[in-house]
C-alpha cells in the first residue's frame, strides 16, 4: 500500500531575501515531516509567488482551491488577506507564516481561536521594543523618520506602538510613507531632508524590496536605520532585529503536524508568535557610522537581547555562535 499523500499549496507575497529563506524552509520542514511520519507532503508545481500583485494572488488562491489542495501555506500578509475568503469557501485550510498583525489584517478572530479553516504563526514586531532599541543606542536622539507603507499591515501596529514609545520619550518623529517601491528612495531623501539623526522601519516589504538602494543613502547621509527584520541588516541596513528562522520553522512544522497528522481544526491551534531574540548589526554600517561595537554589545544586551555582526550580503549562519 502506497504512501499517504497530502497536497500542499506555498504562496509568498514577492521575491526578496526574507520570504525567500521562509519559503526554503517550509519546503525543508516539509521534507522532513514526510520522512518522519512515512508519508508524502507533496509540494511539487504547487509553489507561487504573488509578485506583490493582489490579483495574481488571488488567482493562485483559486487555482489551488480548484486543485481541491489539502493545505495552503501563505507567506505574508498579502497572499493571506488575498486568499482567505476564496479558500474558506471550499473548505481548504490555511496556514500562514509572517503575518504581523493577523487581527488588524483580519485574517483571524483570535490569537487564541482563530478560526475553523486558518491558524499560523507571527511575526509579529513590537515597535515599541524596535524604538527602545535605538533610543538605548542613542540616548541623545532627538528627531527620529518613520520609513513604512501604510497600506502594508505588517506596518501598522508597530508603528503606532514606535510613535507612542517615540512622544513618551520626547523624542520628535517624522514619517514618509511610500506605497510602491519606485517610491522608496525618495522617500528616504525626504527624511534626510528633514534632519532626522535616525530612522525606523518595520517588517515592511515594501521598503524590503528597495533596501539594497536606500541602504548606502542612509549610511552616507551618517544616519543608522534600525528595522524590524536581520534580512535588512544583510541589505545594507545597520540594525534588524530578528528571531532565528530555524527555531521559527520548527514552531511553525510543529502547526502542520498538528493539523495534518494530528487532525487537529485551526480553530483549536491558536496563533504562535516567533520571539524575537536578537539584534544584527552590518559590519561595513557600523564602521562607516563609526559606532563602538562593545557599547553597541552591553546597551543591547541591558535589553535582553543577544547581538550579532554580519557582513552585507552575508549568508546567514543561524547555528554559529553569537
Amino acid at each position: 500500500m502506497g504512501k499517504k499523500v497530502y497536497r500542499i499549496g506555498v504562496v509568498k507575497y514577492t521575491d526578496h531575501a526574507s520570504l525567500n529563506r521562509i519559503e526554503a524552509g517550509i519546503k525543508t520542514g516539509l521534507d522532513q515531516l514526510s520522512e518522519k511520519h512515512g508519508i508524502r507532503l507533496d509540494y511539487a508545481g504547487l509553489v507561487f509567488d504573488g509578485q506583490a500583485d493582489t490579483e495574481r494572488m488571488k488567482q493562485i488562491g483559486r487555482k489551488l482551491a480548484d486543485e481541491k489542495v489539502d493545505l495552503v501555506i501563505s507567506i505574508a500578509t498579502p497572499p493571506t488577506v488575498a486568499m482567505k475568503s476564496i479558500l474558506e469557501e471550499k473548505k481548504i485550510r490555511m496556514l500562514f507564516r509572517a503575518v504581523s498583525d493577523p487581527i488588524s489584517a483580519k485574517v483571524v478572530d483570535s490569537m487564541e481561536r482563530p478560526g475553523l479553516y486558518v491558524t499560523g504563526t507571527s511575526d509579529s514586531l513590537d515597535g515599541a521594543e524596535l524604538a527602545g532599541v535605538m533610543r538605548s543606542v542613542m540616548p541623545d536622539i532627538k528627531k527620529a523618520g518613520l520609513l513604512y507603507n501604510k497600506e502594508e499591515f505588517s506596518s501598522k501596529m508597530p508603528i503606532e506602538e514606535a510613535k507612542a514609545f517615540l512622544t513618551a520619550a520626547g523624542v520628535e518623529w517624522v514619517e514618509a510613507t511610500p506605497a510602491r517601491k519606485e517610491q522608496v528612495k525618495a522617500a528616504a531623501e525626504e527624511l534626510i531632508a528633514k534632519g532626522v539623526q535616525a530612522v525606523l522601519t518595520p517588517t515592511d516589504n515594501t521598503i524590503m524590496s528597495a533596501e539594497l538602494e536606500i541602504s548606502p543613502v542612509f549610511t552616507k547621509a551618517g544616519i543608522p536605520q534600525f528595522t524590524g527584520s536581520h534580512a535588512f541588516t544583510i541589505n545594507g541596513a545597520f540594525m534588524g532585529l530578528g528571531s532565528y528562522y530555524k527555531d521559527s520553522d520548527l514552531l511553525f512544522m510543529r502547526l502542520v503536524e498538528e493539523l495534518l497528522i494530528e487532525g487537529k481544526s485551526p480553530i483549536d491551534m491558536p496563533v504562535v508568535r516567533n520571539p524575537h531574540s536578537f539584534a544584527a548589526i552590518n559590519n561595513q554600517v557600523c564602521d562607516a557610522l563609526q559606532f563602538d561595537r562593545e557599547l553597541l554589545k552591553s546597551s543591547i544586551a541591558e535589553l535582553g537581547m543577544d547581538t550579532r555582526f554580519l557582513d552585507s550580503q552575508e549568508e546567514f549562519d543561524e547555528d554559529s555562535d553569537l
